[in-house]
């Protein structure tokens, strides 16, 4: 009787679709471009790898080969599976659980990888806002004693995972993690977010919606 309550919930959080719109927005340009994919239950913020320095962000150095880095947060046993688990979306969504950061260089182009995404939103922010979400990402990784941060495991090559600051839960998600990834860069979103539906919806608001699910 309990699958019956659960398996609906879960299918309902990684397939709810978000709701906004292609919509292009005036924009003068000014600033820096930073990006918001959905990939199956996959959500993360891109970056152009030629804008970040490694001053403010060191991880980078590590996929300077690349044209662009995907990061994303997540439950530690979850997002490391290589396939969909039900019993590991089960523990990671209505049990608290140690959490990663999966960062992942991208060598094809932008265009190319947002065709690959179903929904991608594209917002402009200023040198301080840039910094202070790098920031926020570095402050997530997890780190030793000796302060340097810790590897999980690595798939590919392209993709490194991290040991991660907070727990993951249902209402702490990857989508809860990226609006007060924004918001502590001062840009207007709420947080208490918790389905990929809200998240995006909120991003339509502040950012350009230049692809979207039909």
């Amino acid at each position: 009787m309990q699958n019956v309550v659960i398996f609906p919930i879960i299918f309902f959080f990684l397939n709810t679709s978000p709701a906004p719109e292609v919509q292009f927005k005036y924009s003068d340009g000014v600033g820096i471009e930073i990006y918001f994919i959905k990939q199956r239950w996959h959500t993360a913020i891109v970056f152009n790898t030629s804008n970040i320095d490694t001053n403010n962000f060191p991880i980078i150095k590590n996929f300077r080969d690349y044209n662009l880095v995907d990061i994303g947060w997540g439950d530690e046993e979850f997002y490391q599976y290589p396939d969909f688990d039900w019993e590991l979306a089960i523990k990671a969504l209505f049990y608290s659980t140690p959490s990663t950061l999966r960062v992942e260089g991208i060598s094809i182009s932008r265009e190319l990888y947002f065709d690959l995404s179903e929904i991608v939103v594209k917002m402009i922010v200023t040198d301080e806002q840039f910094k202070e979400i790098l920031k926020f990402i570095d402050d997530t990784f997890y780190r030793d004693e000796k302060g340097e941060k810790v590897l999980s495991s690595k798939a590919g090559g392209q993709i490194i995972f991290y040991a991660a600051k907070g727990k993951y839960h249902l209402f702490n998600t990857c989508n809860t993690w990226l609006a007060k990834c924004l918001n502590d860069a001062g840009l207007k979103i709420k947080t208490d977010i918790i389905l990929t539906e809200q998240l995006f919806n909120e991003l339509a608001k502040i950012g350009e919606v230049i692809k979207a699910e039909r």
